[in-house]
């Protein structure tokens, strides 16, 4: 949604579902929340967490303005477009698998075919008249939402069927085209529709309609008819590109929904109206040398390598997904320049297959659900799979011939199995997409963990199986437009599953849960973005599994803190994944930098968070050892560090001066959280939000017993299946070097992880020694400098041991400075043989092409 006071936006996830996939309308409902959004540049800077402008903080946008606004210079002119219409999506060899697919009535023939009869012998609605009729009827729907899905199944049954059966053709062709004429109404005529509403929302729907509708309707429309099309495409695209205009703040930055309708839109108006349009010339090469070329190639290459959309997948992810994918797909058809596989290649559109299958739950029903997440008032919760992005994204994968699309065709059943086959595409992008009889690969043969590189976003689990343990995390600068908001505040975060059972919330998208997902919806709206009031839940997105500075007068807060819309071009962040490594039976993670994401909330004892790096050490199948590193601006500052969970947690003290924490969620025990260090920690277990009802999330905040300006945090979190045999967590004792750790003993055995005390980033140097009980267990260190003999000894000392690790010698460390072994009970270390795994992740490195630089 915008950030920038179009209250109608609200009605956003609703628009898009019900474009593209019909059948989640009703489970959206069309229940908007109650809330009245900030008004013009105030929301906008509240977006950003600066003050009163668009300045994220040190930096500045106007960069990024420069950078996209109309008159710019194209890199590259466009290539000669020089296929016969249908020259998008609809090429021959297209054409004759979709007539294959109508010849063998499939069921994806058979729904499309019902579409399009079922808007035969009604009435088409002008934009300016009833957009809600019942069939067979048609209206807009909101802003085009109904018009665009009409449109491409009346044209798709036309260009299936004119070969064979030329009567029913003439027939849906008819309906197309009344259809598209009646979508492209000028707007000076009183019948057409303002392409300022709503900021330009409607060029996902009206643009792409023109572009696509003109290209595959182009033999039935008479030479007026073609003028009034683009004629009406050409005054959409001018008021999008306007300087200073209704979407200007939209069409300054390449990453956002509403960006990527415009994106999509301009690309098929250019191409689809090339020969007759005067304009379309000027606007293909602009859209191939400035938008895409310039902007898009870049910004995705460096910031959504490996897939993803930072816009919520219970939201708009399914929108922009679709939108900055198909055009080249439609590049590819009317030119032959295949964008996907080319030297700098744009890899977005196959990256996500591997993204949604690593990003699913185990369960299969459920999807990571940062970001924004619209209420739907209805079952399924949003966050719930929806078959419909899984369907285009598989679609376009088998299209580019990704070796993951047999994996993901298979993935796609499960899922669609899971969720009953909730939200599935819309039936003409279904029969596009679809496969019948396809081949299929087992998603066991995909690796355990995935890195993410653009998002900066880590998953992992223990095995493939709907039971399995499976963590999410994130840490890299803010992606999304930051005028946008559909991003939220949560560098840093972790999110943590067993099965379909959570044990650690990415808060924000599980209270939109029902009941009452509406109202908690605006709670997290008024703690992201309302206006700081000195209370924790006005404008200080503390909903989030990270690291709290604030500065308090009693229990008032003094000025707003959490994190900001802090970005790589404005700000020079540098908060990323620094180090990723699956070892088989670990994944160790470090996410460095943090601290440049936060507002400063210390006043005049400073920007409060200093510093902050995280830790995450997995080990399967189902412990985490979380090792954080902070720096307060001052010691008096209230810090802190939250975690959410589904339930209340019952809490006891450990035998070592921990906490545990135990979390059962509908009668099922999901795990538990073991603070280690600091020792005799203060908590506190807080409803989120207090005047929820019901409450669906708690959160825990844990404090230092003694103030100090920086501080090491241990924290385990176990999502053993019962509470008995969750292991015991305990410090371990240093004997020497800048290191700390933690003995997890279990019923099925002990593990030491030995974690880096100094500088983040940089390696342990000399000889390191710590004292563990005398038995047998698993060690795992890190901190060590890569690729790097060590020797490493167990010597017996007052009833436990000593191991001691020293540079020089046979054990050698593995690329992210890990070394992985056991002690025997006899004292004996032995190496445990790294399984290093080959990651996924996109082959484009970061760098390459030269990173998204405004004004560059």
């Amino acid at each position: 949604m915008l950030r920038r006071g179009q209250a109608n936006d609200c009605s956003s996830a609703v628009t898009w579902s019900r474009a593209l996939f019909p059948t989640a309308a009703s489970s959206l409902g069309m229940a908007l929340s109650a809330r009245v959004l900030v008004a013009g540049a105030s929301a906008a800077s509240a977006s950003t967490g600066a003050g009163s402008s668009l300045t994220s903080g040190s930096g500045t946008r106007s960069g990024i303005v420069a950078a996209s606004v109309g008159g710019a210079t194209p890199a590259a002119v466009g290539p000669t477009i020089t296929a016969a219409h249908p020259r998008m999506i609809l090429d021959s060899a297209t054409l004759a698998t979709l007539r294959q697919h109508a010849t063998a009535n499939t069921t994806e023939w058979q729904a499309l075919k019902a579409t399009c009869d079922s808007y035969i012998g009604g009435s088409v609605q002008y934009p300016n008249g009833n957009a809600y009729p019942n069939l067979p009827n048609l209206g807009s729907g909101y802003q085009g939402e109904d018009y665009l899905p009409a449109l491409l199944a009346e044209a798709m049954c036309y260009q299936v069927l004119h070969a064979t059966n030329a009567g029913q053709a003439a027939t849906y062709g008819a309906k197309a085209v009344d259809i598209l004429m009646k979508m492209s109404s000028p707007f000076g005529t009183g019948q057409g529709t303002d392409p300022c509403t709503d900021s330009g929302y409607g060029i996902r729907f009206y643009g792409v309609g023109f572009g696509l509708g003109y290209d595959w309707l182009y033999d039935l429309l008479s030479s007026s008819q073609r003028t009034q099309v683009y004629t009406t495409a050409n005054a959409w695209l001018t008021a999008w590109e306007q300087p200073g205009g209704c979407a200007a703040f939209e069409y300054a930055h390449p990453q956002s929904n509403y960006y990527a309708g415009y994106f999509h839109a301009k690309a098929v108006i250019a191409i689809g109206t090339y020969g007759e349009n005067p304009s379309a010339s000027a606007e293909w090469d602009d859209w191939y040398g400035n938008q895409f070329t310039a902007r898009v190639l870049p910004y995705y290459n460096l910031h959504l390598a490996g897939g993803g959309w930072p816009e919520g997948f219970a939201n708009y992810a399914p929108l922009g997904i679709f939108n900055m994918s198909l055009p080249a797909r439609e590049v590819k058809t009317a030119t032959g320049v295949d964008l996907v596989h080319a030297s700098t290649a744009y890899t977005f559109p196959t990256d996500n297959a591997a993204y949604l299958m690593h990003f699913t739950w185990p369960s299969r029903g459920y999807i990571d659900d940062r970001d924004t997440n619209r209420s739907s008032g209805s079952l399924p919760d949003p966050g719930t799979a929806q078959l419909s992005v899984f369907q285009q994204v598989y679609g376009e994968a088998a299209y580019w011939g990704s070796s993951l699309a047999p994996v993901l065709l298979q993935y796609l059943g499960q899922v669609s199995s899971a969720t009953s086959g909730y939200s599935p595409a819309a039936p003409w992008l279904a029969f596009l997409e679809s496969a019948p009889g396809g081949a299929t690969a087992s998603v066991s043969t995909l690796p355990l963990s995935y890195f993410a590189s653009g998002l900066n976003a880590v998953s992992a689990r223990s095995d493939w199986t709907t039971a399995a343990v499976w963590m999410s995390f994130r840490a890299g600068p803010y992606v999304n437009n930051p005028g946008q908001g559909e991003e939220y505040f949560d560098q840093g975060s972790l999110a943590l599953v067993r099965g379909a059972t959570p044990l650690l919330l990415n808060a924000t998208g599980w209270l939109v849960h029902s009941p009452n997902g509406s109202a908690d919806e605006s709670r997290i709206y008024d703690d992201n973005y309302g206006s700081f009031d000195g209370t924790p839940y006005k404008g200080n997105r503390q909903i989030y599994n990270v690291f709290y500075v604030r500065s308090m007068s009693g229990s008032t807060v003094q000025s707003a803190y959490g994190q900001g819309a802090y970005t790589t071009e404005s700000d020079g962040v540098r908060t990323a994944v620094s180090a990723f490594e699956d070892g088989s039976d670990y994944v160790y993670l470090r996410a460095t930098h943090l601290e440049d994401m936060y507002r400063s909330s210390g006043g005049s004892l400073g920007k409060g968070v200093s510093a902050w790096s995280r830790e995450v050490t997995y080990l399967r199948p189902g412990r985490f050892v979380v090792h954080d590193r902070t720096t307060a601006s001052s010691a008096s500052l209230d810090q802190y560090m939250a975690w959410h969970f589904p339930a209340s947690p019952t809490s006891q003290v450990t035998s070592s001066g921990g906490t545990r924490f135990d979390v059962t969620y509908n009668g099922t025990y999901a795990g538990a959280m073991t603070v280690v260090t600091p020792v005799n920690p203060v908590t506190t277990t807080l409803a989120m939000y207090p005047a929820s009802n019901p409450t669906k999330a708690w959160q825990v905040q844990v404090r230092p017993a003694t103030a100090a300006a920086s501080n090491q945090w241990l924290t385990v979190f176990d999502l053993s299946g019962t509470a008995a045999a969750v292991a015991a967590a305990s410090p371990v004792t240093i004997n020497q070097g800048s290191i700390v750790g933690v003995r997890l003993a279990g019923t099925d055995g002990v593990s030491v992880v030995i974690n880096n005390a100094g500088t983040p980033g940089t390696p342990i140097s000399g000889t390191i020694a710590y004292f563990v009980p005398a038995e047998s267990a698993h060690h795992v260190v890190t901190g060590l400098a890569p690729y790097t003999g060590y020797s490493i000894t167990a010597a017996s000392q007052g009833g436990g041991r000593v191991v001691t690790i020293a540079p020089g010698g046979t054990f050698t460390s593995s690329g992210k400075g890990v070394l992985d072994f056991y002690v025997t009970g006899a004292g004996a270390v032995q190496m445990n043989t790294p399984g290093y795994v080959n990651l996924p992740i996109s082959t484009i490195p970061v760098g390459n092409p030269t990173p998204y630089t405004p004004g560059g």
